[in-house]
């Protein structure tokens, strides 16, 4: 756990003992550290169970910029976002995200953004991840057309709609929606793989059966 460390540059020397030994299933947290530079192909090669990466970053083009030097690296589980009054980072936008494409994620965990998430294309690049887990984010301009990704576990909790989610995802297996604002309508969804189904908290009303 490195989180809280003051760390602002890391560079490939400072990971060079993940370059060396098996890493596969250590963790990695530097949450709450004034990220401003990570030295590009510093992760490369280096693979993680879970790296966390919450309250880091002052601007949104610190954040794409250390996004996008993550390039090359495979990780289990990715968490990124900011944590309750802790560095709002302003003007998300559809672009935010695009770094991901260069990594391997298995699973992925947005939490805590202040601001306001939209457009079509800010998840495309995690088409291939088996789980995304969004929490606390205000989702009412977020578009949907996420129909041919390949998500088996979507959780959406403590987060804002406009409405209830226009889904079509044909691998889905589990989906929990809770405890969620606006969007208090159900609409008819496409999801033939789902076992699993969570709606509690949300004070939502059906259309029909």
């Amino acid at each position: 756990d490195l989180s809280n460390n003051n760390i602002q540059n890391i560079s490939h020397k400072d990971l060079q003992v993940l370059h060396q030994v098996p890493s596969h299933n250590l963790s990695l947290d530097l949450s709450l550290n004034p990220i401003d530079f990570i030295q590009p192909g510093s992760f490369k090669g280096i693979r993680l169970r879970e790296l966390t990466l919450r309250s880091n970053f002052d601007s949104l083009s610190v954040m794409k910029t250390c996004i996008q030097n993550l390039a090359g690296l495979e990780v289990h589980r990715l968490v990124l976002g900011e944590f309750k009054n802790e560095r709002y980072v302003k003007d998300i936008d559809q672009s935010a995200l695009e770094g991901l494409c260069n990594l391997t994620i298995e699973e992925f965990r947005l939490a805590h953004l202040d601001d306001t998430l939209q457009g079509a294309e800010l998840l495309h690049c995690l088409e291939n991840v088996s789980a995304i887990s969004l929490v606390s984010l205000d989702l009412s301009r977020l578009k949907w057309p996420y129909k041919n990704f390949k998500w088996k576990s979507l959780e959406l909790i403590d987060c804002k709609f406009e409405q209830f989610p226009t889904l079509e995802l044909f691998y889905l297996k589990r989906f929990i929606f809770t405890a969620n604002r606006g969007g208090n309508t159900f609409i008819k969804v496409k999801l033939p793989d789902l076992e699993y189904l969570d709606l509690s908290k949300n004070g939502l009303s059906y259309m029909g059966c």
